[in-house]
């Protein structure tokens, strides 16, 4: 997705001009998204005053959201985290991907799972709601059972606000991911491979006032409904596609992504 872009911060000023700007547009805006792909990762006093600015120029402001990262949020303290959640930061969406720490390895996500949870518990702590998710196919066929164990493991000692699973989707990518990232014997799962992988780390799953989602297009099943109380529903819509080949409850192969 950031293959053509080198990551960096704006200054104030620009960001300054974007946000009074937009409050001209849209001065009746309650929700507020912070772009791009890794905002915590600015110096706690810039973000502070990008918050301020947009609690002052919008008016009807409910929150803001944002991305984070395992690595950003090890390094704010709960003290800064609450300091963000007083100027109405409310959910954090954060890629977890997997919580099997050779696949984290692997894919260089910079964290390991222990680093992960306390993480997103320590923005818990701090008032902010997170929203957390897994990337199906991440371990490929070998890896595949214990990707789907280890991370409703994470996910479990987590607790997240919201969860979702996205699928591994490579494109031109595949043969460098499964050659030279993963180390050779990589295969990237198939349909009904994805959807067993799936069923894994639902049926493990402890979770408590969680919306569970896999709507998202690049996912062979799209499911949803509230954890714990939809749980046995979602796992039965799980086992009723994985027994016929030709189900309308799953996504054709032309459709995903779209």
């Amino acid at each position: 997705m950031y293959k053509g872009k080198r990551f960096r911060v704006r200054p104030f000023e620009e960001v300054q001009k974007d946000i009074i700007e937009m409050s001209w547009l849209q001065p009746h805006t309650r929700k507020v998204f912070l772009a791009d792909g890794d905002v915590l990762a600015a110096d706690t006093g810039f973000i502070i005053n990008v918050l301020d600015l947009i609690n002052e120029k919008f008016p009807r402001l409910e929150r803001i959201s944002s991305y984070a990262g395992p690595t950003n949020l090890m390094e704010k303290s709960a003290s800064e985290l609450r300091e963000f959640k007083k100027r109405k930061l409310d959910i954090l969406y954060l890629g977890i991907e997997s919580g099997n720490e050779d696949v984290l390895k692997k894919i260089c996500k910079g964290a390991t799972g222990s680093q992960i949870i306390n993480g997103c518990k320590k923005a818990i702590d701090a008032g902010l709601r997170m929203s957390t998710i897994i990337l199906l196919g991440l371990g490929g066929v070998k890896g595949s059972y214990d990707h789907a164990k280890d991370s409703a493991k994470v996910v479990n000692a987590i607790g997240p606000h919201f969860l979702a699973c996205l699928t591994l989707m490579l494109g031109p990518y595949e043969e460098i991911y499964e050659k030279k990232l993963m180390g050779g014997d990589f295969k990237l799962l198939d349909k009904k491979q994805s959807m067993i992988e799936l069923r894994w780390f639902v049926e493990d799953l402890e979770l408590s006032n969680c919306r569970f989602g896999t709507e998202h297009a690049s996912n062979y099943l799209p499911l949803n409904g509230d954890l714990p109380g939809d749980k046995d529903r979602i796992l039965k819509l799980i086992d009723k596609a994985l027994g016929d080949d030709h189900s309308r409850l799953t996504r054709p192969e032309w459709a995903r992504g779209l």
